[in-house]
């Protein structure tokens, strides 16, 4: 009777197991082994600096936080228009300043990058603005659906690699908007690299 109920815990342990590994199959669920990836970028420009970090979420969005600090005269409270870039290049005696970055990230055969007016704010870089206290200093957290760190069409690291751009000025958000309207000049940036 022992041995009967030792067989059917160990068969019951087994037949557990194989259902398992058969959801992770057949559903695509990620092992518990498996890691997310995750890349930073480090933002400098003139009396400008922080880091912010993306990561890979279980549902394929991407988490992107950190925190920029600058000069309040400079990086000024209220709302700075922050992007994805389509080139990972930061040169910031570029002219203007690191227009080496590109225009909004947006690939793809009917991606519309630059100018950037012509599909703001629907390109996959565009994200919520940053928000700067009155001493200079932002705390960033969002979550975006529009890219990813992975292989995709629509990974940040694609030939070229990618960038993220802090502006003067406040994105506003709005269809057919003036370059001003979308950030205006760029005060600082990073490329994204992967850790």
């Amino acid at each position: 009777m022992n041995k009967l109920l030792r067989f059917k815990s160990l068969f019951f342990i087994l037949i557990t197991l194989c259902l398992v590994v058969v959801w992770e199959v057949l559903l695509g669920k990620p092992s518990v082994s498996q890691t997310l990836p995750q890349a930073q970028a480090q933002i400098a420009g003139p009396e400008i600096n922080g880091t912010l970090f993306l990561k890979q979420q279980d549902d394929g969005s991407v988490r992107i936080w950190g925190q920029i600090q600058g000069n309040p005269q400079i990086l000024t409270p209220g709302l700075h228009g922050l992007h994805i870039h389509s080139a990972g290049v930061c040169e910031p005696d570029a002219s203007p300043a690191f227009s080496s970055a590109g225009g909004h990230y947006d690939p793809g055969p009917y991606g519309n990058e630059t100018p950037v007016e012509n599909n703001h704010p629907y390109h996959l870089g565009d994200l919520p603005n940053l928000v700067v206290n009155d001493v200079g200093y932002a705390v960033y957290n969002v979550v975006t659906s529009r890219i990813s760190l992975g292989k995709s069409p629509v990974s940040v690291f694609d030939e070229n690699g990618s960038a993220i751009i802090v502006h003067r000025f406040p994105d506003q958000q709005k269809a057919g908007g003036t370059g001003t309207e979308t950030g205006g000049p760029r005060l600082a940036c990073g490329v994204v690299t992967s850790l």
